[in-house]
């Protein structure tokens, strides 16, 4: 590959100092960090010593080790290592010293710590918090707030959670509680930051971790941005003890906070650290016309375009009811392009886009028999993951972080999703698949299906218990919907007239990183809380919501299109001002 001059400068960039790498959206980033890792590595004399490249998604962990495989001409190996930030402080950090931290004795000589993921309602408070008794997995300790925070998946309730007075004796039962819960060998991934920070804390650790530090002396983290508060502080300690690291990245880009993430706590470590800042400023994959309204969006400073790409302004659509009355337009727009992806800000906004409505409850159950019969992969995988978040409400399963939705009694992720998989086959040779039955026949169908379940052969004896409770399942149609046919109700008219779907359909969380021909970016009805209307995207250049837009809106190479509720004329000037076409 031919690296442009502003890439080779990072690429040789010293490892005895803090760099930051500034990369604006399709810079190559991904490419140049895999490039300057081989390199490293090819040039490294300091074994027993490695580098860590840190990400923080495993399907960003594997996209980079294929990248740095290609240079290096063969897989990543010993004394460097390539893995997620959580892997790092669980395996590098805590696992070693767990037992010590926790009190955990094992088990049959294992001291494996297990991560468990927010559904786990195990280890209740002793006393009631607004009510309610709340689980260790559903709460953490903020380092930047002070306090605790609660995420029990409830909004109200956990309004009501996070803001009630906290005693210093309802403190004092949320920290016993979640020592039982570390005691018994169990942990959510906050949790295992937490343990890091108290062992540096503790001198007996000093030589361990400075230890760590002589094995890891570079440690280069991926989407920096994206570091919460007490990840932040772990890099500051393992820094005192010597790290360097490499930061890349761009702060716009930081859409986590509800892991806690911040910016401008990254700028501000940053800053104390005296981090060297790198930049790229050239945007290979879109247009100039949409790179010069992304860098609107959050007031950047100039970047280059793709001069190679037509430059097509950024078009506004207006629907009136619901967004969904747009897609024959927008099909009819895109039908010269390959990778058309409609992006919206959450769930409900995609589902009253492709479907005019929600799915809840049995329509779920529905949809997840009825997508696993169509024959497609995507169908399938969809599939494979709703009935999974079905059965795990149903039953009420503790779930852990590996999925989906996978029984904490499961040891194999791959023998769950296998089961999932059988399952939904099994369901759908049964009938369950067919949507052209009315609600009344297919919950029959659907019952007497789920029934049977737990005498199949494919069950694991590790959930074989937790299935007995669908012996006495009842399921019952929605009311006044049961003389309807199933596909009125859950296929769109153009599946139901056999058309293909040429649309994907994402949250904004989900195509953080990807490259599309033509992207949609649906904006909500009425502005809100939630931040998924365009008037707050445009209102606060340095807010989330406007980093919300500037991530979707960077995604396509040719073509940009905001999906808005009817405008008003002010509306309509100011969006024209800001650089859409508007019809």
């Amino acid at each position: 590959m031919n690296f442009t001059k502003e890439q080779l400068e990072y690429i040789a960039a010293p490892l005895d100092q803090h760099s930051y790498l500034k990369a604006c959206p399709g810079s190559g980033k991904t490419e140049v960090v895999a490039a300057m890792v081989s390199q490293t590595i090819q040039e490294w004399l300091r074994s027993p010593s490695g580098i860590a490249v840190l990400t923080f998604s495993n399907s960003a962990t594997d996209e980079l080790r294929s990248r740095v495989h290609k240079y290096l001409g063969g897989p990543i190996g010993l004394p460097h290592c390539i893995s997620t930030f959580d892997s790092f402080v669980l395996t590098r950090l805590v696992a070693s010293i767990a037992s010590e931290l926790t009190g955990y004795p094992g088990k049959e000589g294992d001291y494996r710590i297990r991560i468990l993921e927010r559904e786990a309602d195990v280890f209740q408070t002793r006393q009631r918090i607004c009510g309610r008794r709340v689980s260790a997995c559903r709460y953490n300790y903020d380092l930047e707030a002070g306090r605790f925070k609660f995420a029990t998946g409830e909004r109200r309730f956990d309004q009501q959670l996070n803001d009630a007075e906290i005693t210093e004796e309802i403190k004092a039962d949320l920290v016993a509680t979640k020592r039982r819960l570390w005691l018994a060998g169990y942990a959510t991934y906050a949790d295992i930051d937490m343990l890091a920070l108290m062992a540096f804390k503790e001198r007996r650790f000093d030589g361990y971790f400075s230890r760590v530090a002589r094995r890891f002396p570079v440690v280069i983290v991926d989407e920096c941005q994206d570091l919460s508060a007490e990840q932040l502080m772990i890099v500051r300690k393992l820094s005192g003890l010597g790290v360097k690291f490499h930061f890349v990245g761009d702060l716009n880009q930081s859409i986590y906070g509800f892991r806690r993430s911040n910016p401008a706590n990254v700028s501000q470590l940053m800053e104390t650290l005296q981090f060297k800042q790198y930049e790229l400023t050239a945007n290979w994959r879109s247009s100039q016309a949409i790179v010069d309204l992304c860098s609107n969006i959050v007031g950047t400073g100039k970047v280059s375009g793709n001069p190679e790409i037509a430059s097509i302004q950024p078009k506004i659509l207006e629907y009136v009811g619901c967004p969904s009355e747009l897609l024959p337009t927008i099909r009819a727009m895109t039908t010269e392009y390959g990778k058309v992806v409609m992006v919206a800000r959450g769930h409900t906004t995609l589902q009253r886009l492709r479907n005019g409505k929600t799915f809840e409850g049995i329509e779920l159950l529905a949809v997840a028999c009825i997508s696993a019969s169509s024959g497609s992969l995507n169908d399938l995988k969809m599939s494979v993951r709703t009935f999974a978040y079905w059965l795990a409400g149903k039953l009420q399963l503790q779930v852990t972080k590996a999925g989906p939705y996978c029984p904490v009694s499961m040891e194999s992720k791959l023998s769950w999703r296998k089961f999932l998989h059988q399952s939904l086959q099994f369901l759908v040779a049964n009938g369950a698949g067919d949507a052209n039955q009315t609600w009344t026949a297919w919950v029959r169908t659907a019952k007497l299906g789920l029934r049977q379940l737990p005498d199949q052969g494919f069950v694991p004896d590790e959930i074989r218990e937790e299935l007995q409770a669908l012996r006495g399942l009842n399921l019952v149609a929605q009311r006044g919907e049961g003389n309807k046919p199933v596909s009125i109700r859950l296929l769109s008219q153009e599946i139901q007239d056999g058309a293909p779907e040429t649309l994907r359909y994402e949250t904004i969380h989900q195509v953080k990183g990807e490259t599309h021909d033509v992207t949609v970016v649906v904006s909500s009805k009425v502005r809100g809380k939630h931040e998924s209307h365009w008037a707050d995207w445009l209102s606060d250049r340095k807010s989330e919501a406007a980093r919300f837009a500037y991530v979707a809106s960077s995604r396509p190479r040719h073509m940009l299109i905001w999906a808005v509720k009817k405008l008003k004329p002010k509306e309509r000037q100011a969006l024209a001002e800001f650089g859409f076409e508007l019809p």
